[in-house]
């Protein structure tokens, strides 16, 4: 379905009668028969040995495709009102959907070794997506020339990885080190390397610098898409590749990914508070809340697992709601993006304003938002696994991201009005108030989010 899709809407967009919001209404029947699908055929799959389909795979994927709807919805608003066309972007969306697809499912790192540089490929076409392309031209250069090199290196990783087992299967190489085989440097160089190619796809820091690059120069739906649709896919691909495939190094994996969580969080944090690009400070804050996000998984048991998910859950519909206020900051017809543009923003649009707000401290974790149970959650798993200096390094980071946020509600409440705003679209508010109610109803019952699939989350491990 989603495959058939990608090859399809090219053609349709060469019928320049199409406007955004009809190849919208295209788009969401796929999407809603591909989400079904998923759901009907949750343990099933036709290459079982490639990529198998799981209850756990299934909750990330239901996630990331509602969540991919709400944003196509949202997208088509900005080419409406840009008078763009949107077929390719849809188009190369699906694709990359596909491949979040089949990555979240991997049951061997053959399937890696595919679809990984698939995903990189259509994420360099993405990131070309600009009726300018003088304006993205840098940050897809450095893209493909880091993508390259990891994807290289994720070659090299699965290379010397069967070098030893003989094998590219999960469950192969989970059971060949599992009956006491002692691994070789060179197994342990590559175990290494997979992971890194899996946090430069997570732009966790230092992988993050393509990323931030772009995000201040691209296309609001193509940031949006990039922000919030892979993270949840991400972190189900490294669960399922540790617990699944490398168990036998998951002491490892761990305080590989608690150092590079670190990293990112404290580089987030300070990057922050030197941006006045909106876009580019966000940014930032994403690379800060994936670092938070790794540290939390932490032993990759059961609880860290639905700590992480739960936070990642948390953290990407903030981003979502941010990204909504972000399509409503106009200012005759240029979608603003410097700090000081928004200066006095909540005389005009006070609900807009408190909706950033509350998104803003949701993502930082700030009680009472939705976020603070997120951020309990890991702060819970880590004091009772006494990991005193990851909490002290998040404590300091949240100083600094706490900082940042103050200096955007300065800027939009109490400095002088600058711009005349233009009238946001209705839509924009529906899907305000539409992300408020989940969040409203989930703060009122925090359970459905943290616990109830606990189950599912907790079934890998």
């Amino acid at each position: 379905m989603l495959s058939f899709f990608a090859f399809i809407t090219p053609k349709a967009y060469l019928n320049k009668d199409i406007t955004a919001k009809s190849f919208f209404s295209y788009v969401q029947l796929f999407l809603l028969a591909t989400l079904a699908s998923t759901i009907i055929f949750y343990n099933k799959s036709p290459f079982p040995e490639l990529w198998q389909n799981t209850s756990f795979s299934t909750i990330f994927k239901i996630f990331t495709y509602l969540l991919a709807w709400a944003w196509f919805y949202l997208s088509s608003i900005w080419f409406l009102n840009k008078n763009r066309p949107s077929g390719y972007f849809y188009s190369i969306c699906f694709a990359l959907l596909l491949g979040f697809d089949i990555l979240a499912s991997a049951s061997s790192l053959l399937t890696l070794a595919v679809v990984i540089p698939y995903i990189c490929f259509f994420y360099y076409k993405l990131i070309l997506r600009h009726w300018d392309v003088e304006h993205v031209k840098l940050p897809a250069k450095n893209y493909a020339i880091c993508a390259t090199i990891f994807c290289a290196l994720l070659m090299l990783g699965i290379g010397l990885i069967y070098y030893q087992t003989g094998s590219f299967a999960y469950a192969d190489i989970k059971q060949y080190f599992n009956a006491k085989t002692t691994p070789t440097n060179m197994t342990f160089a590559g175990v290494m390397l997979i992971l890194s190619c899996i946090l430069f796809l997570m732009s966790a820091a230092p992988f993050h610098y393509w990323f931030v690059s772009f995000i201040a120069s691209g296309v609001l739906p193509v940031c949006g898409f990039i922000t919030i649709i892979p993270p949840l896919i991400y972190l189900c691909a490294l669960i399922n590749l540790t617990n699944e495939c490398f168990v036998y190094f998951s002491k490892y994996i761990s305080q590989i990914v608690t150092i590079f969580g670190i990293i990112s969080l404290i580089i987030g944090a300070l990057s922050s508070n030197r941006e006045t690009n909106l876009r580019r400070l966000f940014g930032y804050l994403n690379i800060y809340c994936i670092g938070f996000m790794l540290i939390g998984l932490m032993r990759f048991s059961d609880t860290s697992v639905i700590a992480s998910f739960a936070y990642t859950i948390i953290y990407v519909l903030s981003f979502s709601g941010i990204y909504t206020v972000f399509l409503g900051v106009k200012s005759r017809g240029d979608y603003l993006s410097n700090t000081d543009s928004i200066s006095g923003f909540y005389t005009v649009r006070p609900f807009m304003s408190a909706a950033l707000l509350i998104f803003m401290f949701s993502l930082i974790g700030l009680a009472p938002t939705l976020g603070f149970f997120g951020f309990l959650s890991i702060i819970n798993n880590l004091v009772e696994a006494a990991k005193w200096s990851e909490i002290a390094f998040i404590l300091f980071g949240l100083m600094f991201v706490a900082n940042t946020c103050l200096q955007i509600v300065r800027v939009i409440y109490f400095e002088s009005l600058v711009n005349k705003f233009d009238r946001p679209d209705k839509a924009i508010y529906i899907c305000l108030f539409v992300n408020a109610v989940v969040v409203f109803i989930s703060l009122i019952n925090p359970a459905w989010l943290l616990y109830d699939v606990l189950v599912i989350l907790g079934s890998i491990s």
